[in-house]
């Protein structure tokens, strides 16, 4: 004999069910890119000079279309932009620094960004190298060199 409490447990279940098959997931086309990743050296393209940033706490994190860019050393600055992946480039734009852990603010002074190897509030880098290890990056002026942590 089937019960009330039977009846109604079960209409729940397939109503879930149904649900969450009607959901799409977002995922990420990113592939090897999402992550954390550690900036190593800066070369500058133009003289061909190279700057060690082993020693520094500049991290970029990659998920879905937001790209975080830390500087541990410099007050835990904190900046998001979104971006674009296609093919062999990667643009970035929209520079938004953290605040408070509940503020935004608008970046609109291109120098704050030179220190990550970022050259304008939108810039685009071509993918050198993309491995389970290493991201290489360069734009116009900088070749950027990661590694996964």
């Amino acid at each position: 004999m089937i019960t009330k409490a039977f009846m109604k447990r079960s209409i729940y279940i397939i109503v879930a069910c149904i649900t969450l098959a009607a959901c799409e997931l977002e995922t990420s086309n990113n592939g090897k890119l999402d992550g954390n990743w550690q900036l190593r050296q800066i070369d500058t393209l133009s003289t061909g000079g190279t700057t060690d940033m082993s020693h520094s706490y500049i991290y970029w994190a990659v998920e879905n279309h937001l790209l975080q860019v830390r500087d541990i050393d410099d007050s835990n600055l904190t900046i998001f932009f979104q971006f674009e992946k296609a093919g062999s480039q990667l643009t970035i734009q929209s520079p938004y620094k953290v605040v408070t852990k509940d503020q935004l603010e608008a970046i609109e002074d291109e120098e704050t960004l030179r220190p990550f190897g970022i050259v304008g509030l939108q810039d685009t880098f071509q993918f050198e190298e993309l491995n389970g290890k290493a991201l290489t990056l360069k734009n116009q002026f900088y070749r950027l060199h990661f590694r996964r942590y």
